[in-house]
C-alpha cells in the first residue's frame, strides 16, 4: 500500500509553533496590562490638568501683563485677575474658569498657607513670569499627587510621597 504525500507528515503542531505562539500572545497581553490605566490615573490626570492650566494661567498673566491668582475652595478651584477696580473672575467660558475637583478627589494647602486659606487666593502669577510658591496636594483616600508652583513660576505635578 502507498501512502499519499499529504498524509505523511504528523497532524499536529510543532514546538516551535506553539512556542512561537505563545510568545505572540504573551506580548500582546503585556501591552494590554501596560496600557490599562493604573489605580491613580484618575488622581494623575487632575494633577496634570491643573498643572497645565496652572502653566497657562502664568502666561496669561504675561501676555494680559495682570497678576492672575489661583482660588482653591473643597469644591474646585479657578482662577482670578487683577483689574484696575480689584479681583475679577474669569468669565465660565475662558480656560482658566471654575473647574470642579473629580468626585473622591479633596484637595489640601501643604506650604505656605495652611488649610484655613481655602477658598481664597493662594497663588499669584505676576506679569513678569514669577509666582507666589505654593504646595498643592490631590488626594482621593488611598493616593496623593502634589502639584507645586515656584518662585520662577514652574510648575510640577507628581506623585506624593
Amino acid at each position: 500500500m502507498r501512502t499519499s504525500p499529504a498524509n505523511s507528515g504528523s497532524a499536529g503542531f510543532t514546538l516551535v509553533e506553539v512556542m512561537t505562539a505563545l510568545f505572540v500572545v504573551s506580548i500582546a497581553a503585556s501591552a494590554v496590562v501596560l496600557m490599562a490605566p493604573g489605580p491613580d490615573s484618575r488622581l494623575r490626570d487632575a494633577a496634570e490638568r491643573l498643572a497645565a492650566r496652572l502653566q497657562a494661567a502664568g502666561e496669561a498673566s504675561v501676555l494680559a501683563n495682570r497678576t492672575i491668582a489661583l482660588v482653591v475652595s473643597s469644591e474646585g478651584y479657578r482662577f482670578d485677575r487683577q483689574e484696575e477696580r480689584g479681583w475679577r473672575e474669569l468669565p465660565n467660558d475662558a480656560a482658566l474658569a471654575f473647574r470642579p475637583w473629580p468626585e473622591g478627589v479633596t484637595a489640601r494647602i501643604v506650604a505656605p498657607k495652611p488649610d484655613d486659606a481655602a477658598g481664597m487666593r493662594v497663588a499669584e502669577f505676576d506679569p513678569l513670569g514669577g509666582a507666589t510658591p505654593l504646595d498643592l496636594q490631590l488626594e482621593d483616600g488611598a493616593t496623593a499627587w502634589s502639584v507645586t508652583i515656584g518662585n520662577d513660576g514652574g510648575i510640577d505635578a507628581r506623585r506624593a510621597r
